[in-house]
Order: structure tokens, then sequence, then C-alpha cells
């Protein structure tokens, strides 16, 4: 019964401020379009890949090289975030970004037991996105056999094509949303607590503890 009655008060309580309920989601809603489409800059991603293989005919040779270049992928994604190679990536794009932004801009992953890195390139345009991401593929191949005296990096493919990741509108309005929600919720919350009138027979029995012996019935004046 009292959870009947407690489910029946939450409910009163939200009806009660139903155009609180529904104004601050739709305020925040906006907000978040108004800050995706106009605030926040749109960033663009291009990814190449470098692939790690030594080229051999001796079929053992060659898979002992394969677990060979494995080991060495991740000493190989150090090296294309070092500054060596991001100095000269700097050049090549002629100081159009230092090579800190540069730094900030990359993100080299790999997968496990795999040759093959991932060269990940977030910038503020398309075209600088996939010329910076084939830039550093470039250089890191050049400049691979000069650092470690090796022969067995290659571009496995050019970055073509940016692609937009940033603004997500539809995730932000989701989120506006869901946060207008939370604080609704929050400032009924805190009004129902701090009101502490009594308003029904059944506030006066759970609030003072004491039985109703009658009411008085509100008259309409007009009336």
């Amino acid at each position: 019964m009292e959870k009947t009655t407690d489910i029946g008060k939450v409910m009163a309580a939200l009806k009660k401020h139903l155009k609180l309920l529904l104004i601050l989601p739709a305020i925040f809603l906006i907000l978040s379009l108004v800050i995706s489409f106009f605030v926040i800059q749109p960033r663009y991603s291009a990814t190449t890949q470098v692939l790690v293989n030594q080229k051999e005919s001796n079929n053992d040779m060659m898979a002992q090289q394969v677990q060979s270049n494995i080991q060495l992928v991740k000493t190989y994604s150090e090296i294309i975030k070092s500054p060596r190679i991001l100095d000269e990536v700097s050049k090549k794009m002629n100081n159009k970004y230092s090579s800190k932004e540069i730094s900030g801009m990359l993100n080299v992953s790999t997968q496990a037991e795999s040759q093959i890195m991932n060269i990940k390139v977030e910038g503020k345009s398309k075209k600088d996105a996939v010329k910076v991401a084939n830039t550093i593929s470039k250089v890191f191949s050049d400049d691979a056999s000069k650092i470690m005296n090796i022969d067995n990096v290659s571009t496995l493919s050019k970055a073509e094509t940016a692609k937009k990741v940033a603004p997500k509108p539809l995730t932000n309005a989701i989120i506006g949303v869901f946060i207008g929600i939370v604080i609704a919720l929050i400032i009924i919350l805190i009004v129902e607590l701090l009101d502490r009138r009594i308003k029904t027979e059944e506030d006066v029995q759970e609030i003072l503890d004491l039985p109703v012996l009658g009411s008085i019935p509100d008259f309409d004046k007009n009336k």
C-alpha cells in the first residue's frame, strides 16, 4: 500500500511539474544543436597503413622474420611519433603545422600479432588530414632504413579521403536531452522535498500523526 502511495506521489509531482520536465530538455536540445553546428569546429580523420615486412625467399627465414617484425611494431610506432619524423613532416609541409601540432593530430595504432600499423590523423580540413597522414607514412618509410638499418617498411595503403568525426549532432542532441531530463528531475525533487506545506488530509495524518476529524470545503466565491 505504501509503495502504491509513493508511486502515486511521484506521478503527481511529475504531473505537477510537467512543463519543467518538457521545457528543460527542449532547451538543452536546442543548445546542443547550436553548439554542434555553430560552435564546435569540424574535424576530419584520414588513415593510412604501413606494412612491416621483409622480403625473403626462404620459408623458414620468412617465418622468423615475421615474428621479429611483429615484435618491432611497437618500436616503430614510437619512432613514427618521434621528433625526428615529425620535424621532417613539418618541413615537407612548408611548416604549415609545427611538429608539436602534428603530434597532437597523430594517433598510431596496431593490432595484436599484426605487421600493420594504422596512422590516423585528425585535422580541421579534409585536405590537410589526408596530406599529413600520407606525408608521415612516406617520411617514416623513407627514414626507417636510416634510423634502424632496415628495409622492411613500406606504405600499404595511402589516405585517399577523410571522414568527418566531429561534431556529432545526433549524439550531442541525445546527450543534451538526457542532461535536461536529469536536471529537471533534480529540481523537481528539491522543490518537493523543501515544500513542507500541508495540502491534503493525508498530509495531516502523515506529518502531524493526528486523525482528521473534519474538513472545510473550498467554496468558489464566484458561485
